[in-house]
């Protein structure tokens, strides 16, 4: 294609659909996605034993675990960060041919498939026995993190499209929110890595120092499982904070993590909505990016709530959402693999500083709010012993 159509081609974009080359032209960047999908992680329908995920396990093994929590789970190995992994080292060392990069382009059709499908993963019900103290305190720990990482970052002039990644990753628990929330936000590849780095770093750093602070606040076992939950980062990192304080405090986290997981949908889809209706009200500023040129509420969105209700109502069997599930791995795997191939590693590292300056500051003032109420629910019996 040369560069008179090429141009003719971008002007023309108009939705999800418009932005993907013909079968033919992207098939060489579809292998590509593909074959770097199937040796990163343990596919369904594909029998690989050569797989980043079984050298991670293998590693694990090695290693031994850490507070009854394997080390690559600490640091969110899983279907979206081993094959993004594998890309960034095979584009950044042997480059990408121009061949495979119109195939690269049907990552703007599979990040928003692979969010739909993902709907019927978050059953709100299966936090039904929690009790509604643990699951409010669950909900309220999503929107004060994401209220405060946003408003953290606008204080320190963090890009605002970086800050609404670290926000959706801090509050819902997962760095995996931080890709959902790529094509809502429109955020660059380098914006959503370096940002979901810094909240892996944030979690270490506060799975270490929880265990330290528990025994000083004096909340008990039962709710320091609570409390690792709402305030550390991923499950792992989360449960190695638990299980540092005690085994009864991990059995808990374990228990309540489920609160987290359920929820998960309305943290990404709150810190979508502030922002889209902060762009509206600032059409004219600049400094302004998050959410781009996105105009109208996005349909496949609508979709994504509309079977998360669907999920919620318990209208998909389990072994419906199973599949479903295994289909979002193939998706998911694929567009992360994508991504990796296309990001060169120094978009990474910009605005790194500032960027874990948020996230430190973000993290750590949440972790003192919710230490506080959840001493405060025990102190005046909201949470029980």
């Amino acid at each position: 294609m040369n560069t008179i159509s090429t141009a003719t081609y971008d002007m023309n974009r108009s939705s999800i659909f418009s932005t993907l080359y013909s079968l033919k032209a992207a098939l060489p960047g579809l292998l590509a996605m593909f074959f770097i999908a199937i040796f990163s992680n343990n596919l369904v329908g594909v029998p690989n034993p050569f797989t980043l995920q079984n050298l991670f396990a293998w590693l694990d093994g090695v290693i031994g675990p850490l507070n009854h929590q394997s080390f690559f789970q600490i640091m969110n190995a899983n279907f979206v960060w081993n094959p993004l992994l594998m890309g960034l080292i095979i584009g950044n060392l042997f480059g990408v041919p121009n061949a495979w990069k119109r195939g690269l382009s049907y990552i703007h059709l599979m990040m928003p498939l692979g969010i739909i499908m993902l709907a019927p993963h978050f059953m709100i019900g299966h936090a039904s026995k929690l009790g509604f103290m643990p699951i409010l305190i669950c909900v309220a720990a999503m929107f004060i993190t994401a209220t405060v990482t946003l408003y953290t970052g606008r204080l320190l002039k963090l890009d605002d499209r970086q800050t609404s990644i670290i926000a959706g990753g801090l509050s819902t628990g997962d760095p995996h929110a931080g890709v959902i929330l790529m094509p809502l936000i429109k955020a660059k590849g380098g914006q959503v890595v370096g940002a979901s780095a810094c909240v892996i770093l944030f979690g270490i750093i506060a799975m270490l120092i929880l265990p330290l602070v528990g025994p000083l606040v004096g909340i008990p076992d039962k709710y320091f499982g609570l409390a690792a939950v709402t305030t550390v980062g991923n499950g792992a990192q989360s449960l190695f904070a638990a299980f540092g304080q005690s085994y009864e405090a991990g059995r808990y986290a374990t228990w309540f993590d489920v609160g987290r997981h359920v929820i998960m949908p309305a943290g990404f889809i709150y810190v979508f909505v502030v922002m889209f209706i902060r762009k509206l009200k600032n059409k004219g500023n600049t400094n302004v990016h998050a959410t781009g040129d996105i105009k109208t509420f996005p349909i496949w969105l609508m979709v994504f709530i509309f079977f998360w209700a669907l999920a919620c109502l318990h209208l998909f069997r389990q072994p419906a959402a199973h599949a479903i599930f295994n289909m979002v791995q193939w998706d998911f795997s694929m567009a992360a693999a994508a991504l990796g191939l296309s990001l060169p590693l120094r978009e990474i590292a910009h605005d790194g500083i500032k960027c874990f300056a948020v996230t430190c500051i973000a993290g750590c003032i949440r972790m003192v709010l919710l230490l506080a109420a959840i001493l405060l629910c025990v102190k005046t019996g909201l949470l029980p012993a």
